[in-house]
């Protein structure tokens, strides 16, 4: 084994001699050490700034808004009634009757989405009437007959009529709560 080792080597020796460099006033050259590029660090101090920024924004940013309270038609027509039945002594009669009217006609309108205060009874639950009271509403017809003998009952002449009309709006709204 040696022996194979040596002629390889001598075979080695007796290569062609080396070919000088073509540009031999060049110096040789040196090798330069590989390190990260300068966008490697500014993209990693930018990463940063951004991090730092969320960390900042999300524990100063503002509460969520919160959500308007729900609607209930219901105890807001009851309240309503109840504070015009508080002032019917002290206000004339007509307009506890128009205050009994308007409370009445919006909680139907919040209630059953039936545009109430913008057409009349007749408009909304006569057959031959406008297209968009379709048989849907037909349910509502006997509590809007109800409503409309409170609401536009004969106008009260007395404080003593305004509270009665009051209080039957109060007892036929107890009736509809459920």
């Amino acid at each position: 084994m040696f022996g194979f080792v040596h002629a390889i080597l001598a075979q080695a020796q007796q290569a062609p001699p080396l070919q000088p460099l073509p540009h031999p006033e060049l110096p040789d050259p040196t090798l330069v050490k590989l390190g990260p590029e300068w966008w490697v660090y500014a993209a990693a101090g930018a990463l940063v700034l951004i991090l730092l920024a969320l960390v900042i924004w999300l524990l100063l940013r503002p509460a969520k808004a919160k959500a308007p309270p729900m609607k209930k038609p219901w105890n807001d027509a009851m309240n309503r009634l109840r504070d015009i039945l508080v002032k019917s002594t002290q206000q004339q009669p007509t307009q506890t009757a128009a205050d009994v009217s308007e409370t009445l006609r919006v909680y139907f309108l919040e209630r059953y989405k039936i545009p109430a205060p913008f057409r009349t009874t007749q408009e909304l639950f006569v057959k031959d009437g406008i297209p968009a009271t379709s048989l849907k509403l037909q349910k509502y017809a006997p509590l809007a007959d109800l409503w409309d003998q409170l609401a536009f009952a004969p106008v009260p002449s007395n404080h003593g009529e305004a509270t009665a009309l009051v209080q039957k709006a109060i007892s036929h709204l107890e009736e509809d709560r459920s």
